[in-house]
């Protein structure tokens, strides 16, 4: 039976964690985040991540996921030496300064097919996710991984 993910229905942050640790071996990160990388980001960015990310980081971190979904970690991904995933910190600096910032309380995590997608900070709950083409909006990161990341039938499935 192929495991489909429901459509429909909201996964939480822990079903879609447990699906991307499953695949495990269809991604290719750099080491996961500790609390002490995490209070570095979040002393550097002046704010803290939402639980969600914060989550992610600790349990999958940064990389390059089923091939084609850049996330930005706390720690870029190396292979010999070329740098195929920056770390969140410095892509972060470079998309302020490249001025494809949307405001101070959005951070971008995430980039497929040209588009970066950004946690939109809000101080009444969990972050929502954005892209930078303002095309599309997802209420928080469980969502966009159920939605944009997380394949609906895995590959060894009919």
């Amino acid at each position: 039976m192929p495991r489909v993910l429901a459509s429909t229905a909201a996964v939480t942050i822990e079903e879609a964690l447990e699906i991307l640790e499953r695949d495990l071996s269809r991604h290719m990160t750099a080491d996961r985040a500790s609390e002490l990388d995490l209070d570095f980001l979040e002393e550097a960015l002046g704010q803290r991540l939402p639980e969600q990310f914060r989550t992610f980081l600790v349990r999958i971190g940064g990389g390059i996921l089923y091939e084609r979904h850049e996330f930005f970690g706390a720690r870029r991904l190396m292979v010999h030496d070329i740098e195929l995933v920056p770390d969140l910190l410095s892509f972060h600096r470079r998309f302020v300064g490249q001025g494809d910032w949307s405001g101070p309380a959005r951070i971008p995590f995430h980039r497929a097919e040209g588009v970066v997608h950004m946690l939109d900070l809000r101080p009444d709950g969990e972050a929502r996710v954005v892209s930078t083409d303002g095309a599309r909006t997802y209420p928080d990161l469980a969502s966009f991984l159920q939605q944009v990341v997380i394949p609906s039938v895995a590959p060894d499935e009919p």
